[in-house]
């Protein structure tokens, strides 16, 4: 295990079993690893943020060495106050990379931080937040979310 601490940046609007497969891939090589949900003031969200943490609290139960949290400030800041080494972002496809790129490069430029960019297993490359909210609010079954979220969602209602 590397004695760094990574962070792992996102909207978590909801969390997915491919964001929770590369939160605990990180956990699995890294002594700490947070999980923080960042807040665009430009942005609508379908889940509120104290469901959200919720959620991404529920689905890392039992991964010791996560740490949940979130933030209305920059990456970058919010690295510098807590300690953290470096950052780990998930990508889907390659066409996710330009995008993704373009982000390491402005938060290596501003904040002097390395991202480690990680592809996501096979089969879950249509795994998104995006799928996930379609789903919900067609009434689906959400097969791509924790079970312990999906629990989460039914008993609140949301």
């Amino acid at each position: 295990m590397k004695k760094e601490t990574v962070i792992l940046p996102g909207s978590y609007d909801p969390v997915t079993i491919g964001h929770l497969d590369i939160i605990k891939r990180a956990a699995e090589e890294y002594e700490r690893v947070y999980a923080v949900i960042f807040i665009n003031p430009n942005k609508s969200y379908r889940f509120s943020l104290d469901d959200r943490v919720r959620m991404l609290m529920i689905a890392t139960e039992g991964l010791e060495n996560v740490l949940v949290s979130y933030s209305t400030g920059l990456v970058i800041d919010y690295m510098r106050e807590h300690e953290i080494d470096k950052i780990v972002k998930g990508y889907r496809t390659d066409a996710d990379l330009p995008w993704e790129r373009e982000q390491a490069e402005w938060n290596k430029k501003h904040g002097g931080y390395d991202t480690l960019l990680v592809k996501c297993r096979e089969g879950f490359e249509d795994i998104s937040s995006t799928r996930a909210r379609g789903e919900l609010a067609d009434g689906k079954e959400c097969e791509i979310l924790p079970e312990a979220v999906r629990e989460y969602i039914k008993l609140r209602g949301i």
